[in-house]
């Protein structure tokens, strides 16, 4: 299987059946006012385990970091999602991954994504330009003995890539939602843009492993079957109910056992973690 790649895309929302986002309503309900729930220096980290009957297994950690920078003479945030497989599996599988986008400081309209997936003995470096006036993404892409290749990507209001739609996600006012609502969104990876149907499931107190219990906002992504995920089933995402939105966990059910991603760590937050409940588990 792709491994942990597929699942960490699907972890970033970029799972789904391929289907027009555009044509299908409005985009997701971004914060009334604009601002936005994280600030320059945030870093968070995840830790990533597979989960089969009893056994629980780390096999990775993805890193998460913002900041702000000028693009093209426009201030822009600036967020990297770096993911790394622990020394142990790297004998027997070895991943570096790096998703990085540049989007505007308000609405979180992507300008810029570069990744740069390394698995074993696959390659692939993405490298986009957003051309809003055009409707086009102006993509190189280039894989391990493919070569590069330079087309254009169609790009419409509701298209984003890897990292900028889990921002914009983040962004979210959490405040209109209600249970059940289900937004079409497409993403843009590799050659191709995919949709991806996100339903908001809710609240819920997520005890989280060495975090604590966290009031949180539960949101499910449908996803196609394949060679890896089960299909039966949602991947759940979980974002702090406070100001911050900090995701802190995620699970997604494979054909054997299931991934799941949890928060381990968290500096720089743009407001204070008031979603922890409690250090420990509460019923």
């Amino acid at each position: 299987m792709k491994t942990l790649y597929r699942f960490l895309l699907a972890a970033a929302l970029s799972a789904g059946t391929a289907v027009s986002a555009s044509a299908q309503g409005k985009c997701l309900p971004s914060h009334k006012d604009g601002a936005a729930p994280f600030a320059p220096g945030e870093s968070i980290v995840f830790s990533v385990s597979y989960n089969w009957h009893a056994v629980q297994t780390d096999v990775a950690r993805a890193d998460l970091s913002v900041d702000q920078t000028t693009l093209n003479g426009e201030k822009v945030w600036h967020t990297k999602m770096a993911m790394k497989t622990a020394p142990f599996f790297d004998v027997f599988f070895k991943i570096r991954e790096t998703f990085e986008s540049w989007f505007a400081l308000k609405g979180v309209e992507p300008r810029r994504f570069h990744r740069d997936t390394r698995e074993g003995d696959y390659t692939a470096i993405n490298d986009y330009v957003y051309d809003r006036p055009a409707g086009k993404i102006h993509a190189v892409v280039n894989y391990r003995n493919q070569g590069e290749e330079t087309l254009d990507i169609p790009y419409g209001n509701c298209t984003y890539d890897v990292t900028s739609l889990f921002y914009f996600v983040r962004q979210m006012d959490f405040g209109t939602l209600k249970s059940g609502h289900a937004f079409p969104v497409s993403i843009a990876i590799d050659r191709e843009v995919l949709g991806l149907k996100l339903t908001y499931l809710g609240q819920e107190n997520k005890y989280v492993r060495g975090i604590g219990t966290v009031a949180a906002r539960k949101f499910g992504i449908s996803l196609r079957k394949g060679e890896v995920f089960e299909g039966d089933q949602d991947a759940i995402l979980w974002f702090s109910d406070d100001e911050n939105h900090v995701p802190v966990a995620f699970m997604a059910p494979l054909k054997v056992g299931a991934m799941n991603g949890r928060l381990k760590s968290y500096t720089g937050l743009a407001h204070p973690f008031d979603a922890l409940i409690s250090t420990k588990k509460v019923k």
